[in-house]
């Protein structure tokens, strides 16, 4: 039987972990990019994998919670935690207390947790606008850098919803102002529409003389003019009307000179003074409810005093309520506040440059471009987000798509007009997207896919190719919620259903888009990740909260190891703490890990396992002054199948074995390597006799201190038997980092 030899070299590993259905696909570049399984690593934009960083405890948390992001500015970022009822807040990498430093800093909140897992935000410098959770929007107002106020977002004058088109529906009110009855001819109201607006229109104004130059008025008098209402004010007898109409809404204007000695007001008219009282649109808020057809308002805007007396058809209610339901979604968009109601499909904008306005009439009572207005997507879709891009995109549950503002060259009164354009038909998840390399990365409705919704200026719309397509079994147990990090790597994180957390190497123009996972260690499962940027501003911090049995955390995920870091500073455990000082052996404080068997870095030497007894309390062998203890967590990568040819062309299908194994590696330390069958079960890995550790001291390192990292080849004396192809694994054994910068294997291929 004749034996050829062979020879590959793995230079880059930023293709990620890869789905099964790539196992055969040996003509694509990706395929020797790629790993069947990479747990524990990150691929780096470069090419190299390394170890994932670990985390740091926080706090445990006071409940089951959600954490949300909150960065008034780049080095003043906060983490709300959101849980049932209650909010609590972290920033400068802890958590917040009150002002005797005796409890956490803590408000109420109108949320239950399963509410707060659905709810939307927006932030504003010191402001943030919550909606969702079928509760009324919400506002988180920074008062000062360590006291927070959250309240029901007032909004002035509106929204206001669908105009009522039913001629026999009508309304009247017993006053113009104050406190008044509203009675309808037949059922219109609910005992849920406490708190809700009401617009009304005058039926007409045929009570009521229009103004004319000219003509004599005397005090109290009261004229329409453009819509809108006056009443004489003058302290003496009447006179004539000047040759100005009034057109002001607010205060007292002259609609002439004020003069006195004209000879007859029909040559020189006097001029008078006009108090404004109102527009055909009154405003009122429901304060109390009788019955269906009678309630009790505030009125807000003057109503027209001929709705004592006359019905009118032109009516409107308020957009939210408690009978209709209220936004679920929020976003600043073109300097306005826009919310979208699923209930009715329609999306509110405000009036730009003034977030909390909705008034949608001038004073005139006609619409205008630049106040107030509304889009509807169509087929009655759902929203499940909005962001802000070069137009609004929406993810809703049948597609994505695009709002643009569309001004309209006219003469005549015009509400704001939008142009709503589907862009493509995935549908979208409840999940917040991010915005990554110039793209909008969002979960698609079935939660198991992250698409790329991107313009593309060839076709003048938005694409949204799979980010998942090349690892597909990546999403499998669905996503639930993600955050993106751009420094000093860019790496989306994802947390899955199942309590891991998936992480995407994502530089496109660079073709790099590597998936891997990351298992927390001891058991726990990531619940919620959130970003904010670290106290200095130069970094992006990922927090976590994960949850095990009835416990839950807050954690902060460790830096990224760097070239050139601190040994000592080495972080690769989970729910990790740290020591800083005079030497000891004795370590009290882990109560969140009692009975647990962890690992520490001491002084830079790693040292486990270590049992922390039930006081939360454990020790080390020798005295540290610099200690980094916690869980060890599943860090682990297999190739695929590997393909080096021959004389008689591919390895594929052939009996081959691994003679020989080099890897170059930089800063790496405590690490194992196996070779096995492909086609052996994940578990065939933990036989211990299918590992050989890799020792990586020379003998030029000191012998009374932490052996160093190491930088350079590494020969592995591994040598598989022959069989239907080979796998290389490498696993992380130790609390330490690992950078593998090439896989140098000697296989042997049976050419027959």
């Amino acid at each position: 039987m004749a034996i050829a030899p062979a020879s590959t070299v793995l230079t880059s590993f930023n293709g990620g972990e890869a789905s099964p259905r790539m196992a055969g696909r040996i003509d694509l570049r990706r395929y020797f990019t790629s790993l069947k399984r990479m747990t524990g690593f990150l691929p780096l934009s470069q090419g190299p994998t390394q170890a994932a960083p670990g985390t740091i405890f926080v706090e445990n948390a006071l409940a089951p919670c959600r954490l949300i992001p909150f960065e008034p500015y780049v080095t003043q970022g906060y983490v709300l935690e959101l849980s049932e009822f209650h909010m609590r807040f972290y920033t400068n990498d802890g958590r917040m207390m009150n002002t005797a430093g005796d409890f956490p800093l803590q408000i109420a909140t109108p949320w239950t947790y399963d509410q707060a897992r659905t709810l939307d935000y927006h932030g504003s410098i010191d402001v943030m606008y919550f909606a969702g959770g079928g509760i009324p929007p919400q506002e988180l107002r920074r008062l000062t850098p360590s006291t927070f106020d959250l309240i029901a977002l007032a909004l002035d004058r509106g929204p206001i919803g669908q105009s009522n088109s039913d001629e026999t529906l009508t309304l009247r009110a017993s006053a113009a102002t104050g406190n008044v009855t509203i009675t309808a001819s037949a059922a219109v109201f609910a005992a849920t529409d406490i708190g809700r607006l009401i617009e009304i229109e005058a039926a007409d104004y045929s009570d009521i003389t229009s103004w004319e130059p000219g003509i004599i008025v005397a005090n109290g008098d009261i004229i329409t003019w453009d819509g809108k209402v006056y009443q004489c004010v003058m302290s003496y007898g009447p006179r004539g009307t000047g040759s100005n109409p009034p057109v002001h809404d607010s205060g007292i204007e002259w609609d002439g000179g004020d003069k006195r000695l004209a000879s007859t007001p029909d040559d020189d008219p006097y001029g008078v003074p006009w108090q404004f009282l109102y527009t055909r649109f009154g405003l009122a808020k429901i304060t109390s409810f009788t019955s269906a057809t009678v309630v009790q308002a505030d009125v807000i805007d003057h109503l027209a005093t001929s709705l004592i007396t006359k019905a009118s058809w032109r009516w409107a209610l308020g957009a939210f309520s408690n009978t209709t339901g209220w936004p679920d979604a929020v976003v600043i968009w073109d300097e306005s506040l826009v919310l979208f109601h699923s209930l009715t499909s329609t999306g509110y904008v405000s009036v730009k440059g003034d977030l909390l306005n909705y008034q949608r009439r001038d004073s005139s009572g006609d619409f205008q471009q630049d106040l107030a207005g509304q889009f509807t997507l169509p087929n009655r879709d759902q929203v499940r987000w909005m962001a802000a891009d070069r137009v609004l995109l929406l993810g809703a549950t049948r597609g994505e798509y695009a709002v643009e503002r569309i001004i309209v060259n006219t003469d005549q009164p015009s509400p704001p007009q939008f142009k709503v354009t589907l862009q493509q038909s995935n549908g979208s998840a409840q999940i917040k997207p991010v915005q990554a390399e110039g793209a909008m990365l969002f979960v698609q409705r079935a939660g198991r896919k992250v698409l790329e919704l991107a313009y593309a200026f060839q076709s003048d719309r938005y694409k949204a190719p799979d980010a998942t397509r090349f690892a597909d079994h990546i999403g499998a147990p669905g996503f639930v919620d993600m955050a993106w990090q751009q420094e000093p790597e860019r790496f989306l994180w994802v947390v899955r259903k199942d309590g891991t957390l998936a992480s995407l190497t994502y530089m496109p123009d660079e073709e790099v888009i590597g998936w891997a996972t990351r298992q927390l260690g001891g058991g726990w499962l990531a619940t919620s990740i959130c970003r904010i940027t670290d106290p200095t501003g130069e970094r992006d911090q990922i927090w976590l909260s994960a949850q095990r049995y009835e416990s839950t955390v807050v954690l902060r995920m460790a830096k990224i190891w760097e070239l050139g870091d601190d040994q000592a500073e080495q972080w690769f455990v989970d729910l990790g703490l740290s020591y800083s000082g005079p030497p000891i052996t004795h370590f009290p404080g882990a109560g969140h890990l009692e009975g647990e068997e962890i690992y520490a870095l001491a002084d830079g030497v790693p040292i486990g396992p270590i049992h922390v007894d039930s006081s939360g309390a454990f020790d080390l062998p020798v005295a540290a002054s610099r200690v980094i203890a916690g869980l060890m967590f599943p860090a682990r990568i297999v190739t695929l199948k590997l393909e080096a040819g021959n004389k008689e062309g591919t390895a594929q299908g052939k009996r081959s074995r691994i003679a020989d194994l080099r890897l170059r590696v930089t800063e790496t330390q405590g690490i194992r390597v196996s070779v096995l069958d492909p086609e052996a079960p994940e578990n065939a890995f933990d036989e211990p006799d299918s590992w050989l550790t890799i020792e990586t001291r020379v003998p030029t390192d000191p012998m009374n201190q932490a052996v160093p990292l190491y930088t350079g080849d590494l020969d592995c004396d591994t040598v598989g038997a022959y069989d239907d192809g080979m796998t290389i694994a490498i696993e992380r054994e130790l609390p330490t980092n690992c950078t593998l910068l090439a896989m140098i294997p000697a296989p042997e291929v049976n050419d027959e």
